[in-house]
This record gives C-alpha cells, sequence and structure tokens, in this order.
C-alpha cells in the first residue's frame, strides 16, 4: 500500500516520535484525509530523508506521531538545477513549477525579462503548488523559490548556466556533462531580445536551442529539465 507523504516545517532529526502543531496539518489530517489513531503516513522535512509513522494521537490541533523508521528518500536527483524562467501567464507558470518539481528542479527564479507580460507572482500559492507537488513525487526536498529577480540581477550567478533561444547551436545532453549545479535560462512567451542575446554572451553563457521547432515557453521548460535530470 502507498502510503501519503506530507512535508511538515519542523526538523524530525532522530526523534523517536513527533508533535506537529499545524492547524492547517492538523486539518488535512483528520478532516481531509480521514485518519485516525494508528493510520501510517510518511513525513518529510527537506532534511533528504523520509520518516514512516504512526498516528499516536489526534486532539486540540495537535498530530503525535510515533518514528517508525528513517530511510534516505531516492526521489532526488544526483544534479543540482536552478531553473531561471520568465514570468508568464499564471497557469502556464504554475504549470512548470508543478513539472519541474516533480522532475527533479532544485530552485526556482522567476525572471523579469524584456518581453515579460506578467509582473508578479503570488508566492504564497507558488509555495503550495511545491510542496503538494513534492509530496506527490516522493521527494524529500522541496525546490526553493527566490524572490523574482530582474534579468541583469539573474545574470550574476557563481555557478555555469545555459540559455535556449530557436537560433541557436542544438543542445544535447553532452552539453551539460556532470555539471553541478547548473543553471538554466527560459524565455518569455515572445523570446529573448537581442539585448539579452548579448549579455548572455558577455556573461560567458552558452546559448542552444532544442532543435527545429519553436516551443512554448513552458514546454522548453520542461522538455530542457527532463534532458538533463532524467539521465
Amino acid at each position: 500500500m502507498r502510503l501519503h507523504r506530507f512535508f511538515v516545517q519542523q526538523e524530525i532529526g532522530d526523534q523517536d516520535s513527533v508533535v506537529i502543531r499545524d492547524s492547517d496539518f492538523f486539518h488535512q489530517i483528520k478532516n481531509v484525509f480521514r485518519f485516525t489513531t494508528g493510520g501510517q503516513i510518511i513525513l518529510f522535512d527537506n532534511s533528504g530523508y523520509e520518516y514512516h509513522t504512526l498516528i499516536a494521537s489526534l486532539e486540540k490541533g495537535e498530530v503525535n506521531c510515533s518514528i517508525v523508521s528513517r530511510k534516505t528518500s531516492k526521489g532526488e536527483p544526483a544534479r543540482e538545477l536552478h531553473l531561471f524562467c520568465s514570468i508568464i501567464k499564471k497557469d502556464k507558470f504554475e504549470w512548470i513549477l508543478e513539472k519541474g518539481t516533480e522532475l527533479g528542479v532544485s530552485r526556482f527564479v522567476p525572471l523579469l525579462s524584456d518581453r515579460s507580460e506578467k509582473k508578479d507572482l503570488n508566492m504564497e500559492r507558488a509555495q503550495k503548488i511545491l510542496i503538494e507537488s513534492a509530496e506527490q513525487s516522493g521527494r524529500t526536498m522541496v525546490p526553493m523559490i527566490a524572490p523574482i529577480m530582474n534579468f541583469e540581477g539573474a545574470l550574476a550567478t557563481d555557478f555555469p548556466c545555459f540559455a535556449f533561444h530557436p537560433k541557436a547551436d542544438v543542445f544535447t545532453v553532452e552539453h551539460a556533462g556532470k555539471i553541478s549545479p547548473l543553471g538554466i535560462f527560459i524565455g518569455p512567451e515572445g523570446g529573448w531580445t537581442e539585448r539579452e542575446l548579448f549579455l548572455f554572451k558577455k556573461h560567458n553563457i552558452k546559448i542552444y536551442s532544442l532543435g527545429a521547432q519553436v516551443l512554448r515557453a513552458e514546454t522548453a521548460a520542461v522538455a530542457i529539465t527532463s534532458l538533463i535530470l532524467l539521465q
């Protein structure tokens, strides 16, 4: 039987039991999933471990869990990937967050580029999507999401990055090698401007394409992430 997985903010460590005092978590356990005493769930806390637990009690807004076992999950990729993604329409950007988390992205960086039509992002909702996607996909680490960055600020990274543009040499997995961490830049619906392409080159960020097809931003983000992480 596949157990339901839940992310908790507090560190569990090597404790034999943990008491979770979180009203949203309590509501989810008791009223949404209708767990009772003796129910079995999986907890993870961004430590890289997941914990098989038994619900010892549910009362006064607290969930008391007994730790049965602890193990390292195989749900985390070997490579650390940072996805710098221009902000696009709400539903499409949220889809990138969801699928990117499932695939193993370590950190999302919402980007304001020259042709960004949308300028803001509901960070609370974005965080909720990341948590739910991590729970569903078997990860033990919820990806980070950075504050919205302007284009120039995002270029000042201290690790290798690639950008993607239709009119460039075709990308192959060999280009990425085993680089980690690695940053990937995905443009908006209208693509990168000439100014931005110039700045990529100025900052020694290599530019590649995914072939002859012109992909939507959200398709390109998931395609590139899959090529790099599902090896």
